[in-house]
């Protein structure tokens, strides 16, 4: 069994917003909007020239400002998500996103004790941890994060969460 205390510092929240960054969902979601992003935004641009030539400055005003929009938003897909990803965090309540979050991993799975509650996620209900930086996370199914900094724990700790993580069959990100 492992105690582990973790206080919520705005370096561990970049942390996580990195972890969900490298997602494969997001990873997924970039690799498909990008192109088509790029593509949009040309052909938009292309077509508000075609509008300006054919004496409709409005709509070649507006079909410009969106192929340029979408352009900036292809060429800086991870900067965008990564934008929405904070002020997302921001609009939490604080008492979701501040203070001190109290974990025990045992055979049986992960409690978490917070200022808002408590609950005991058995082992079934993660489906991936990895690191990240001096970071360990484990990934809930609904892709909830437990963050863990490998500087807090000791040696014999580190042994034990890996232990409980490979033995309870937690698929390893590399």
């Amino acid at each position: 069994m492992i105690k582990y205390r973790l206080d919520l510092s705005d370096e561990k929240k970049e942390a996580a917003i990195q972890i969900a960054l490298e997602s494969e969902g997001n990873v997924r979601k970039r690799k498909r909007a990008v192109p088509a992003l790029l593509i949009l935004g040309t052909l938009l641009i292309f077509d508000s020239l075609f509008q300006f030539i054919n004496s409709s400055a409005f709509l070649g005003v507006i079909f410009m400002a969106v192929g340029i929009v979408s352009l900036l938003v292809g060429l800086k897909a991870k900067s965008f998500q990564k934008f929405i990803l904070k002020k997302a965090e921001l609009l939490l309540d604080k008492s979701f996103r501040a203070g001190i979050i109290d974990y025990v991993f045992d055979d049986e799975g992960i409690k978490i004790a917070s200022q808002i509650g408590y609950a005991k996620y058995y082992w079934p209900a993660f489906k991936e941890y990895g690191t990240m930086g001096q970071y360990i996370y484990v990934k809930r199914k609904d892709n909830k994060l437990i963050l863990v900094d490998k500087n807090d724990l000791s040696k014999d700790e580190m042994e034990e969460l890996m232990r409980l993580l490979t033995e309870n069959n937690i698929k390893h990100k590399a």
